[in-house]
């Protein structure tokens, strides 16, 4: 909850202080707003290895678990670089550019997953007895 603060506070510290330049000199408002963004990128690069570091240690207890942490980590890290992505390219003015970023990440989330529903989906097969798999073939 103390990061979520700081960073909030950093956002709108640079925002405040790059709204003020900007009539000044815009150059160097962009400059600001551009280091603020790429602390603070640095920062969740940083939160994210931590956050693997942890998923790594958790999952050598449990086995089987690697594989899942694994697309998890995958479908967070293109989440978060993909709203990124988007993020920037709306504040350029290419809402289309937006657009085939935003269902690109999609696409790619969903064929990271899939194989995780379908092995999902067999599970529960095998869960159900045979007398209810068999009325349904």
């Amino acid at each position: 909850m103390e990061e979520l603060l700081v960073t909030a506070g950093i956002c709108f510290v640079i925002g405040f202080l790059a709204l003020l330049l900007k009539e000044r000199s815009p150059h160097i408002a962009m400059m600001l707003a551009f280091c603020g963004s790429v602390y603070l990128v640095n920062e969740l690069i940083t939160r994210i290895k931590e956050a693997s570091l942890m998923l790594t240690q958790i999952t050598g207890y449990v086995p089987g678990l690697q594989q899942y942490s694994l697309v998890l980590l995958k479908v967070l890290v293109i989440a978060f670089v993909s709203e990124i992505c988007i993020h920037l390219v709306k504040q350029l003015e290419q809402p289309l550019l937006a657009m085939v970023i935003e269902w690109t990440g999609k696409l790619l989330i969903l064929t990271i997953a899939f194989p995780v529903f379908i092995e999902l989906m067999e599970q529960i097969f095998q869960l159900l007895p045979d007398n209810m798999l068999q009325g349904r073939r």
